[in-house]
């Protein structure tokens, strides 16, 4: 009986071992023969040879006639000075890259570097492939000198004059209850807001209140602390405001203020009514701003229908950048990041909302995007084949810089191509 058991355990693991062997899932057992290829060996510094595998090589041709023809070897990808590229042209390249390994290769094709001036004057430059694969990406739109970013809250405010059921009392706290169903008017929080999220308000004085809740909300009402029961255990409707349904409908928005009031009881809740304040909100503002020593000012001021109050501006390093507390001028200092806090404070109750942007100030103008990739993935295979004018072992990646501007010539540089996985 043990001796039959030994056998079993023996016969289980070896159909264990076989079936490891051949199922590439397993990671700590080396691919199939047909997906083998050498390990990765990176080519020498400077050199335009690199390996997925071993003898792997590039080469790079440049076109004169619009992309018909690449009669030209090149290792120059840039465009400078008295050879900066005309509004709407393009310099078109080949890349071919040859397989000596004898074996099917998988590689991806980068610029080491791409530099472009951040300078208004200069054009818009975007990278794109015609083949074997297709791509296309806006460079000079990732280089801009200023990112923008939405905030996802509006404020709300809330204010009680009537002395129904506890709402003044100043040792409670009061809660909103919102949700953003986007049925909107098709279903609404339920009776207890179980469905809802509460968030506590914040006393601004006497009597006022805010809270900041997503764009998104749809319904919500306002509550006293421990409303849902009183000392009998029941439900206490007084203290628990009728469901304002669809809040845009109330003129609630990013860009207007509002302030819902408790003025009386509508049947068993309180009622509450809608009326515009000049509070505080910003909705859109900037997330990063790149500066160059030496390089001008930059506006960073919100313009109408970004915010809602009075904006104020601060730099928190002085030694980096300077901001003018009304205007929003930025004046470059020395190289470092620092923070532009942005602030609105709302007329009507002097509260305030802030937002920060990064501001990194550089010694050059130029943004410089490393590890480009122009195309991925590709693979190259390893059987030279018969035809020696069309080897099969060669892949021809085409593709191509284009300046998209109507009016500023393109200035830019491309260090180097290189092979990568």
């Amino acid at each position: 009986m043990k001796k039959s058991k030994v056998i079993l355990a023996i016969a289980l693991a070896v159909v264990l071992i076989i079936t490891c062997m051949n199922v590439p899932t397993f990671s700590w057992f080396t691919r199939p023969k047909s997906q083998a290829g050498e390990k990765m060996v990176l080519g020498k510094k400077n050199t335009y040879t690199a390996y997925n595998g071993k003898n792997v090589t590039i080469s790079t041709t440049k076109s004169a006639d619009g992309g018909v023809t690449y009669p030209t070897s090149t290792t120059d990808y840039s465009a400078t000075g008295s050879n900066s590229l005309n509004p709407f042209n393009r310099n078109y390249f080949c890349t071919t890259i040859t397989n000596n390994s004898g074996k099917d290769q998988n590689v991806s094709l980068y610029a080491s570097s791409l530099s472009i001036p951040t300078t208004s004057t200069n054009g818009t430059l975007a990278l794109g492939v015609n083949g074997p694969t297709r791509s296309y990406r806006n460079y000079s739109e990732l280089a801009k000198q200023s990112l923008e970013t939405t905030n996802d809250v509006m404020r709300v405010y809330f204010q009680n004059e009537y002395n129904l059921d506890g709402w003044k009392d100043p040792n409670k706290w009061y809660y909103i209850c919102w949700n953003d169903d986007p049925n909107t008017k098709d279903e609404s929080l339920n009776s207890t807001g179980s469905n809802g999220n509460y968030y506590l308000l914040t006393k601004i004085k006497d009597n006022f209140y805010y809270a900041d809740i997503p764009k998104t909300a749809t319904h919500a009402f306002f509550a006293v602390q421990d409303w849902g029961t009183n000392n009998n255990g029941s439900e206490n409707w007084g203290q628990r405001s009728q469901t304002l349904w669809n809040l845009a409908e109330n003129h609630l928005s990013q860009t207007q203020g509002v302030v819902f009031k408790i003025e009386g009881k509508n049947g068993d809740n309180a009622n509450v009514n809608a009326y515009d304040v000049k509070g505080a909100c910003i909705n859109t503002y900037y997330s990063t701003i790149s500066l160059a020593v030496g390089g001008g000012t930059f506006n960073a001021a919100l313009t109408s229908g970004k915010y809602i109050g009075n904006l104020e501006y601060k730099s928190s390093d002085e030694s980096i950048f300077t901001v003018n507390k009304t205007t929003g001028l930025i004046t470059p200092k020395k190289t470092g990041e620092a923070i532009l806090y942005t602030k609105a404070v709302g007329e009507s109750y002097g509260d305030s909302m802030q937002v920060e942007t990064v501001v990194k100030v550089t010694a050059g103008s130029n943004y410089e995007f490393t590890d480009v990739p122009i195309v991925r993935n590709i693979l190259i295979p390893g059987n030279k084949g018969t035809d020696d004018t069309n080897p099969a072992n060669v892949v021809k990646v085409y593709w191509y810089v284009i300046n998209n501007s109507n009016s500023n010539k393109l200035s830019y540089t491309i260090d180097k191509l290189y092979l990568g996985l």
